[in-house]
């Protein structure tokens, strides 16, 4: 009797009518069948499932879950993940901004890092990024001590409008000056300045500028809860630029027997 090769059972089941594929003879030894060995016809046919299986996707995706992905490439010189004794935190390498534009796809800078108190070896760090061309709030996370890293996104691009003139949402253009700190609890903190830049660059006249934090909870600064939580808001969607929140640092209580254990300050 005819059988399937193992590796196509599960794949194939979802391809109706596809003439003469996989069968082999009982008499002969089960060949692993791939894609190339297919006809066109064959392969208009052939489920998505099945495809992915027969092109080695499947195997190639498996190794790439297997791997560590919280390390980096270490035989890059021009972004060397480890120097001396100093690990790498940030996934930045090399910039390049156009003449007119300088000031803007810059490295990473101001950072600020923080270590969980009730497990050392998680460690959360901030910074300045200019990934996305104008600065923003990022931030990195490792659970191995700081051997590795992996990159986490602040969600900063808007938050409520309510002290902005009533709107549901505030977008912010940038931010940046940033500082992490943990709980007792296992939650870490991020701190983040926003602010719209004005007629100087922009057609928009807003001016507004605020300080949100943003809690990591329980993930170890992998992902960070929305909206952030305003600790101060400055409304000036006038655009008179008489003033700017900037500058600011923060600290969380995380002594448990502290009766202000868990509250954080800026």
């Amino acid at each position: 009797m005819a059988k399937l090769s193992r590796r196509l059972a599960a794949p194939l089941a979802a391809v109706l009518a596809l003439p003469a594929l996989a069968l082999v003879s009982s008499q002969a030894p089960a060949q692993a069948l791939t894609y190339d060995h297919l006809t066109p016809i064959q392969k208009r046919l052939l489920s998505g499932a099945a495809s992915f299986a027969l092109s080695g996707e499947q195997d190639s995706a498996a190794r790439n879950r297997s791997r560590t992905a919280s390390t980096f490439t270490r035989n890059s010189p021009s972004c060397s993940v480890v120097r001396g004794t100093n690990v790498k935190v940030n996934q930045n390498c090399v910039n390049l901004t156009d003449p007119d534009l300088l000031g803007r796809g810059q490295a990473q800078n101001e950072t600020s890092i923080a270590q969980n108190p009730q497990a050392p070896r998680q460690v959360v760090a901030s910074f300045n990024d200019y990934r996305r061309g104008d600065g923003q709030c990022s931030t990195a996370w490792s659970n191995d001590g700081g051997d590795s890293w992996n990159d986490s996104t602040v969600p900063m691009g808007f938050t409520r409008g309510t002290a902005f003139g009533g709107f549901a949402r505030e977008y912010w253009q940038s931010g940046g000056d940033t500082s992490v700190a943990w709980d007792s609890r296992g939650n870490s903190y991020v701190s983040c300045q926003v602010f719209k830049r004005g007629r100087s660059v922009t057609e928009d006249l807003d001016q507004s500028s605020a300080f949100y934090v943003f809690r990591s909870t329980g993930t170890g600064g992998a992902s960070w809860n929305f909206p952030g939580r305003p600790v101060s808001e400055l409304n000036d969607v006038a655009g008179t630029g008489a003033a700017l929140l900037d500058k600011q640092l923060m600290a969380v209580d995380n002594h448990p027997a502290s009766k202000f254990r868990g509250t954080a300050s800026t």
